[in-house]
C-alpha cells in the first residue's frame, strides 16, 4: 500500500507461468504414467492452453474494480470533458473589380483534403464587410534612428511572428500599412496585442497617444492628411479589437524609398495608413502586437445543422429527454449564454390531428417550480430534458411537459467538427466552401489553436479524486492548477505558484496574498514557444476568481521561456565517412532534428509529452540523446547552458548558479524550457 493512498485489491494474482506451474505439478497425482513433460509433449501444449484461457479470464476479473470505479464516477455525474474546437483567424481576398461583400457568420471554409485526409472544415464566428483591397505590406519606423524595416512577416503576412519594442520616454514609433488598393470605405482593422508581462490597463492610466494618418500623392509622411477615427474598440490599443478609419478621395499611392535611403528597396508604390504612437509618460513603454489583420473573421472548427432536425414525440411524461444527432455542442466563449445558438421548438397536436405552430421554448440551466415553456441542456451528451409540471399529478413541478403527441425539433445548433486536428500551422486553410460573387481566395496567416480531443477515460479516472477533493473551491496550489484546467480544454500545461519571500521574481507578484499561475495552451507543434492568448488568460481568470479563497488575489500569466543552448564536440570514423553511409552535415542535421523535438515544451522531453514548468534539465538527458550509434562514432564533449530569457527580467541569483554547472540547467519556477532559436545546437566534428 503506498503512502495514505488505497490501492485495489489484485482478485488474482496468477500469472501463465504459474498456472503452468501448478498443473505440471498435479501430474505425478493424477497421471503417475504420463513422464515426458517437455514442451514438445502434447499433453504440456493442453496445459499451456488452458493457462492462456485462464490467464485472460483472471485478466477480465481484475477488471471488475475499475469498472465499479467507473460506475461510481457516473452516478457521481464526473463525465469525460469534451472535445474542444480549433479556431483562427482567415482572411478573404475579392477580385480588385468586385464590390464591397458583407460575408455572413457561418460561411464555411477549409483546408484541402488530401487522399489520406479529410477536409478540415471552419466557420466564421461573425459577420464581416470585405473590400476589393489587400493589406500587403507593414514598414517600422523608428523616429529617433530614422530607421526603417520591413515587418511584413510579423505583423501581416504569414507567420505571424509578431512585433515588439521598446518606447522611451516622449519618443515615436510608426507603422506603415501597405495597401494595393484605395477605397472611399471604412477600413476595419484587427489588433492582437502583445502586452508586456503582468502589465493590466486597470493598474494605470493611459501613458500613449495614437494619431492615424493616409499617404497622399506627393507629401512626405509628416505632412500626411489624418485619417478619420470611426470606431475604437481597442481603447487606445490597449487591447484586441477592431479599429475603423476612413480615408478621403487624395489617398495615393508613394514607395518607401520616396521617404528616406534608409527605406527598404524592395517594396514598390502602395496605398498607406500610418500608425504614429508616441509615449507621453516619462518612463519606458513595452509595446506589441502579434498581428494587425485586414478582411479577416475568426473562424472554429465548429458547424451548424443546415436544417432543422427532428428529435421525437412527446409521450407526455415527466423528464422526458431527447438526444441531438451531433455532440458536443459548442461554447461560445466569452458571454453568458454560451449555448443560445441553439433553439428548440415544439408544436402541439390538436384532438382532429392538426398540428399547431412550432413554438420556441427557452433554455435555462435550472428549471423554475411552475409550469413554464423551458428545458434544461447536457452540451456534453447533447441532450435535451424537459420538466415535470402537471395542474394535478405534480403541482410542485418544474417546468412544463410537452403535451402528449407533441413534435419536438432542433431548428438550429452549433457543434464541435473536430478537436486537435484542427490545429492546422499558417496557410493551411485555403478552400473556400460557402461561396459568394467577387471571393478569390482564403487563407489563415497565422496557426489555427485551441483544439483538443475528447478527455481519456483514464484521465478522467486520474482527475475524479481531485474533483472530490477540492470541490469546485480553491484553496491549495493543486487546486489552482486543476481548476485552470477544468475552466477550458485550451489549457495544455498549468502551475500554480505560491509566494516567495523577498522576491519578485520574472515579473511576478510573489507576496504572501498573491497565487501566480502561469498556463501553456494546447497548440501545433509547429509553434516552438506557445503562448496563450489574452482572452485565454481573462477566462481562467475569470473562472479561478470566483473560487478562489476571499484572502487571496489570483494572477494568470503565460510562460516564461528559457532558451537552452547546446554545443557538443563529436569524434566520427574516418572509415564511416569515406564509405559514403553519412556526412557531418547529415549526423548534424540528424541531431538538430532530435533537438529540435526533445527541447519542444509541449511535445519534448523523455517521454514526448512535454517539460514541466521549471522542470530541470539534465546533462545526461541530452547526451543519451544524442548518442551516436557505434558505427559512426561518439561524443567527446558536451556543454548545456541557458541562452538570453525570453522575458525581459533578469533571472533569480539562486538559479543563475547552475549556469557554470556541467551537470544540470536549473530553472526558475516559472520558466519552461524551449530551442534557443538565436543561437542553434553546435556540432564540432573530429574526424579519426
Amino acid at each position: 500500500m503506498s503512502r495514505g493512498r488505497l490501492v485495489a485489491p489484485n482478485l488474482d494474482d496468477r500469472t501463465w507461468q504459474d498456472i503452468v506451474n501448478e498443473a505440471r505439478a498435479l501430474i505425478p497425482t493424477y497421471a503417475p504414467e504420463w513422464t515426458d513433460h517437455n514442451p514438445s509433449d502434447l499433453g504440456i501444449t493442453l496445459i499451456e492452453l488452458f493457462a492462456w484461457l485462464v490467464e485472460g479470464m483472471i485478466y477480465r476479473l481484475n477488471r471488475v474494480p475499475e469498472k465499479n470505479y467507473i460506475a461510481f464516477l457516473n452516478l457521481l455525474g464526473i463525465t469525460r470533458d469534451p472535445a474542444t474546437p480549433a479556431s483562427g483567424w482567415v482572411t478573404y481576398s475579392l477580385a480588385p473589380t468586385a464590390s464591397p461583400l458583407e460575408l455572413p457568420k457561418g460561411s464555411q471554409v477549409s483546408t484541402e483534403p488530401t487522399e489520406t485526409e479529410e477536409a478540415i472544415i471552419f466557420e466564421t464566428d461573425d459577420d464581416v464587410k470585405l473590400l476589393p483591397l489587400n493589406l500587403t505590406t507593414a514598414v517600422l519606423l523608428n523616429e529617433f534612428l530614422a530607421h526603417y524595416e520591413d515587418i511584413t512577416s510579423q505583423l501581416v503576412r504569414a507567420p505571424l511572428a509578431g512585433l515588439k519594442f521598446d518606447l522611451e520616454a516622449g519618443s515615436t514609433k510608426t507603422i506603415f500599412l501597405g495597401f494595393d488598393a484605395p477605397t472611399d470605405q471604412t477600413i476595419t482593422l484587427r489588433f492582437q496585442c502583445a502586452h508586456p508581462f503582468g502589465w493590466s490597463k486597470s493598474a494605470t492610466e493611459l501613458l500613449w497617444e495614437i494619431n492615424w494618418s493616409y499617404s497622399t500623392a506627393e507629401k512626405p509622411p509628416a505632412e500626411w492628411e489624418t485619417a478619420q477615427l470611426v470606431e475604437d474598440r481597442t481603447e487606445q490599443l490597449q487591447q484586441n479589437g477592431w479599429l475603423s478609419l476612413k480615408t478621403a478621395e487624395d489617398w495615393g499611392k508613394q514607395a518607401p524609398q520616396a521617404w528616406s535611403e534608409s527605406a527598404p528597396k524592395n517594396i514598390g508604390p502602395l496605398f498607406w495608413l500610418a500608425l504614429q504612437i508616441r509615449n507621453i509618460g516619462e518612463e519606458k513603454i513595452e509595446f506589441g502586437f502579434e498581428h494587425i489583420l485586414f478582411n479577416s473573421v475568426l473562424a472554429t472548427n465548429a458547424l451548424t445543422i443546415t436544417q432543422p432536425e427532428l428529435l421525437g414525440i412527446s409521450n407526455g411524461q415527466p423528464f422526458q429527454f431527447f438526444k441531438l444527432v451531433h455532440r458536443p455542442l459548442f461554447k461560445k466563449p466569452g458571454t453568458e449564454k454560451p449555448y443560445e445558438h441553439l433553439k428548440i421548438q415544439v408544436r402541439e397536436k390538436s384532438s382532429n390531428g392538426a398540428f399547431g405552430p412550432w413554438e420556441e421554448w427557452i433554455q435555462l440551466e435550472d428549471l423554475p417550480q411552475g409550469p413554464g415553456k423551458h428545458f434544461s441542456l447536457e452540451p456534453v451528451t447533447g441532450t435535451i430534458r424537459f420538466g415535470d409540471y402537471h395542474p394535478t399529478t405534480s403541482p410542485d413541478g418544474h417546468g412544463s411537459i410537452p403535451p402528449t403527441g407533441s413534435e419536438i425539433q432542433a431548428v438550429t445548433y452549433r457543434y464541435v467538427s473536430g478537436g486537435a486536428q484542427g490545429n492546422v500551422p499558417a496557410n493551411k486553410i485555403n478552400t473556400i466552401r460557402t461561396t459568394f460573387q467577387g471571393l478569390t481566395g482564403v487563407t489563415n496567416l497565422g496557426p489555427t489553436t485551441g483544439g483538443s480531443d475528447e478527455e481519456s477515460v483514464e484521465e478522467t479516472k486520474r482527475r475524479a479524486p481531485e474533483v472530490l477533493r477540492n470541490r469546485d473551491r480553491a484553496v491549495t496550489l493543486e487546486d489552482y492548477e486543476y481548476l485552470a484546467r477544468e475552466a477550458t480544454t485550451d489549457v495544455r500545461k498549468v502551475r500554480a505558484l505560491g509566494p516567495r519571500e523577498g522576491e519578485r521574481d520574472g515579473g511576478l507578484n510573489r507576496s504572501a496574498e498573491y497565487v501566480n499561475v502561469v498556463i501553456i495552451p494546447n497548440a501545433p507543434q509547429e509553434i516552438s514557444t506557445p503562448k496563450p492568448s489574452k482572452e485565454l488568460l481573462e477566462e481562467v481568470r475569470n473562472y479561478l476568481e470566483s473560487r478562489r479563497i476571499l484572502t487571496t488575489k489570483v494572477h494568470v500569466t503565460e510562460p516564461r521561456y528559457l532558451p537552452i543552448i547546446v554545443e557538443a564536440n563529436i569524434t566520427v570514423w574516418g572509415q564511416t565517412l569515406e564509405s559514403g553511409l553519412t556526412s557531418e552535415a547529415e549526423i548534424a542535421e540528424g541531431l538538430q532534428s532530435k533537438l529540435t523535438n526533445f527541447l519542444h515544451p509541449l511535445f519534448g522531453g523523455r517521454e514526448g509529452q512535454g517539460w514541466g514548468i521549471g522542470q530541470a534539465i539534465l546533462l545526461s538527458d541530452i547526451l543519451e540523446l544524442i548518442q551516436l550509434d557505434s558505427h559512426i562514432g561518439f561524443v567527446t564533449e558536451l556543454k548545456v547552458r541557458p541562452g538570453k530569457p525570453l522575458y525581459p527580467y533578469s533571472r533569480p541569483e539562486r538559479v543563475l548558479q547552475s549556469s557554470t554547472s556541467n551537470v544540470w540547467v536549473q530553472l526558475a519556477d516559472y520558466e519552461i524550457v524551449c530551442l534557443d532559436k538565436a543561437q542553434p545546437p553546435k556540432f564540432n566534428f573530429t574526424k579519426i
